[in-house]
């Protein structure tokens, strides 16, 4: 019975050897193919990564807001507007497709990243204002944003 189990452990053990030098033959067979199709095209190489491209710095920024919100404005008095928190903003070419869309902040901040050029800001109405701000053609430069702040009318007089 001893016998029988040192012949199954040698098996065992001559087994794993065996499986092991298939991998390692395996493995050696795949690196030969691999050079070998480098060699059929002399001079390819990798394809160029991926470009990345600088996030677009120019563009239209601004503060939206809402006024009056003061029956009676008076002398020395702060104005009597407010941020206007979640205002759609468009920007359009001049072709009046829509390039691109912003939404002010909870501090009415919005900014548009665009490309420099000339565009159509239009401001979106916005539920509870009386009317959203006029739309504005601005020039965007190679540079700093454009800053427009926009104004919502209330409605309160």
């Amino acid at each position: 019975m001893a016998h029988l189990f040192s012949l199954a452990m040698d098996s065992d053990a001559g087994a794993s050897r065996a499986a092991r030098r298939g991998a390692g033959l395996l493995i050696a067979l795949a690196a030969l193919v691999l050079a070998l199709a480098a060699g059929c095209h002399p001079g390819a190489s990798l394809p160029p990564g991926p470009t990345v491209t600088p996030p677009l710095t120019t563009g239209v920024r601004g503060v939206v807001l809402a006024g009056p919100t003061c029956p009676v404005e008076q002398a020395g008095q702060s104005l009597c507007v407010r941020a206007v928190s979640g205002a759609t903003i468009l920007a359009l070419d001049l072709a009046r497709r829509k390039v691109g869309r912003a939404v002010s902040d909870s501090s009415g901040v919005y900014f548009l990243r665009l490309p420099p050029g000339t565009y159509e800001i239009v401001p979106q109405a916005v539920e509870g204002l009386m009317r959203a701000a006029a739309e504005t053609t601005v020039t965007v430069p190679d540079g700093p944003p454009v800053q427009l702040d926009l104004q919502y009318d209330t409605g309160i007089r």
